[in-house]
């Protein structure tokens, strides 16, 4: 009990810490105002000429702009539905009367909650945190590797920190997508609304503090970057300070940066800006709350996938966050990661030309990169044609049943692989009845030599996904020590998961694999897929083990190659780096609660219970 009261204690201490410094500055601010000829001051604030008070009036609006499109790019982050136009109303009402009245985010919250109640409390605060987080953190990058080396006057060394640093803080949002904090997921913002608001940050600072430079006198106004570098540095502390408009900590900033022997030009032109740019905006947001109320958005309902692709491996995109892309005649399933939006396979339907327009605008609407992945040749001439940046990924082992056997020359290292597994007395059959406790233990032992498995386009262990598929096994004196899924379309047959005990007998995999084949061939498909391979090029650049490759190619194999496509190089990068690192790091199979309970159920051989009622959890 004495705990919680200190801890309770500690909590207001700390809230209250900023706002006693706040006022402490206020208290400084008003011994300095006792000092000022205010007489002179009267007369520095009507000798501003009303052109300067029309373009600061300008900048001020320009700025405001800059600063509402945080709302529109935290819309689209939490894909709310609202317009741009709608978001950025909201969002300029809200920053102009929270930066006013002090106590921002809870203001702003407020204000925005006034004039979007259906978006519910709830979303209202996450759009509020993304808002003040992602101002914050554009706001420090530049103020730490631009503002301060303006001010020392030591400008090249914004030439050098500002690339290092912004490297440095998109590398971690590329590693670090996701943050959880006492229980609670955050999805961080992708690179590209990163990119965004940063952008945004220093256009709102530039017409801030241009505004600013318009109101001072001219003999006594510094450059404009250095004066832009003060506001930047001064903005913080008054940030920092909590007093409403920061009043206090600004000033006095501002008059250690920015000396003058002119203090009552300067003095003149605070007031200005602070009717400018703090009590003008102010009185228009509440008007705006006070007249204005945005309608509940008409959600797009997200397209349903597509049920059955041309090509067999459509089915693992069920086991990540996906949606469906329809236009006219043609479609699509699309694969969601932090900061891409993946057309994947290529379309399910019609020609691949006319979903390149629509992908890339539904990416940028969800804050993402657009991106083909694993597509064919024939869909990479089109996009190439596009103007879009191709690439070869990877490629595909093929083999044609209809002449397959393990008799000739190409395939000696196989029939030497399967004379080690019928030596050991291997044998192999389809599994019929899977006893999953079984599979899943072969699973655990797998993982724990191999590491995590793989997902977004690789195929995950899981029940409820394996339990439509055609599986494999492999049998040593009547136990199952190894097992292989498909997946099926039309006349084609895709091998999806490997999975063994870590003591098996040489060429048990290739035995399975050869098992898989025939038993496609007796069902006349007429196609088997033995999954990809990275292209040669890239194994060569990263120097990647060759087993995968060999083990493929015993089949003696047709080799056909897979590509990936972006509108621009720098995105095809991005996109790149982000497909690996999920697929290296999948998130967490986005199971209904229902589902949850019927994997585990399975994989220990209980009885599911039946809920009353299901709803999404938030696993990833």
């Amino acid at each position: 009990m004495v705990k919680s009261k200190l801890l309770q204690s500690g909590d207001v201490v700390k809230r209250l810490l900023p706002l006693a410094i706040g006022l402490g500055f206020m208290g400084l601010l008003w011994t300095k105002t006792q000092d000022l000829d205010w007489f002179a001051v009267q007369q520095a604030f009507e000798a501003i000429p009303h052109w300067r008070w029309a373009a600061a009036l300008l900048a001020s609006v320009i700025s405001f702009w800059a600063v509402a499109q945080y709302d529109v790019i935290a819309h689209r982050h939490f894909g709310t539905g609202m317009s741009a136009r709608a978001a950025r109303h909201a969002g300029a009402a809200a920053i102009a009367v929270g930066q006013t009245t002090g106590f921002g985010p809870v203001i702003g919250g407020a204000i925005r909650w006034r004039l979007m109640p259906a978006l519910g409390h709830a979303q209202i605060a996450r759009i509020t945190g993304f808002v003040t987080l992602g101002f914050l953190s554009a706001w420090a990058l530049l103020s730490a590797t631009i503002a301060l080396p303006l001010l020392i006057r030591q400008s090249w060394l914004a030439l050098l920190l500002f690339p290092i640093a912004a490297l440095g803080f998109g590398g971690a949002l590329m590693c670090y997508p996701e943050l959880r904090l006492f229980g609670f997921k955050l999805n961080l913002p992708s690179l590209r609304a990163m990119s965004q608001m940063t952008l945004l940050a220093g256009c709102d600072l530039i017409f801030a503090g241009l505004a600013l430079h318009l109101l001072l006198p001219p003999e006594i106004a510094p450059s404009l970057p250095i004066l832009v570098a003060a506001f930047a540095l001064a903005l913080g502390a008054g940030m920092m300070g909590g007093t409403p408009g920061g009043v206090g900590p600004f000033e006095l900033a501002l008059l250690a940066l920015i000396p003058s022997s002119d203090v009552a030009g300067l003095a003149a032109a605070l007031i200005a800006f602070r009717l400018v740019y703090y009590v003008i905006p102010c009185i228009a947001g509440l008007t705006y709350a006070a007249l204005g109320r945005v309608k509940a958005p008409d959600l797009d309902i997200v397209q349903p996938l597509v049920q059955q692709g041309p090509r067999a491996e459509h089915a693992i995109a069920r086991q990540s966050r996906t949606q469906g892309l329809r236009e006219k005649t043609a479609e699509a399933e699309l694969l969601e990661t932090p900061q891409t939006l993946a057309l994947f396979l290529g379309p399910s339907r019609g020609q691949i030309a006319e979903l390149l327009k629509p992908l890339r605008r539904q990416a940028f609407a969800e804050n993402r990169h657009a991106c083909l992945y694993k597509v064919t040749a024939q869909d990479a001439v089109q996009a190439r044609k596009n103007g879009w940046t191709v690439t070869a990924i990877a490629q595909e082992a093929v083999i044609d049943t209809r002449s397959y056997s393990t008799t000739g020359p190409e395939r000696r290292q196989l029939r030497r692989f399967l004379r080690k597994a019928s030596k050991a007395k291997v044998v192999f059959a389809p599994i019929e009845a899977p006893d999953w406790p079984v599979l899943h233990a072969i699973h655990k032992e797998w993982e724990e030599k191999h590491g995590q498995e793989r997902g977004l386009t690789m195929g995950r262990f899981c029940p409820l996904y394996l339990r439509d598929k055609p599986l494999f096994g492999a049998y040593q004196n009547g136990v199952l020590i190894g097992f292989t899924s498909g997946l099926s379309a039309p006349g084609v047959l895709s091998l999806d998961l490997m999975r063994h005990r870590s003591d098996i007998p040489n060429g048990t995999m290739h035995g399975l694999i050869d098992h898989m084949i025939t038993w496609a061939q007796e069902r006349g498909i007429e196609e088997v897929c033995l999954a990809a391979v990275p292209h040669p090029h890239l194994t060569r650049l990263l120097r990647l083990p060759p087993g995968l490759t060999r083990f493929k190619a015993s089949f003696a194999p047709r080799w056909r190659p897979l590509y990936m496509a972006a509108p621009n190089k720098m995105a095809l990068i991005i996109c790149a780096l982000d497909i690996l690192r999920t697929v290296l790091r999948p998130p967490a199979i986005p199971y209904t609660t229902a589902e949850r309970w019927q994997v585990d159920a399975l994989i220990t051989g209980e009885t599911a219970p039946v809920p009353r009622q299901t709803k999404l959890r938030e696993t990833g």
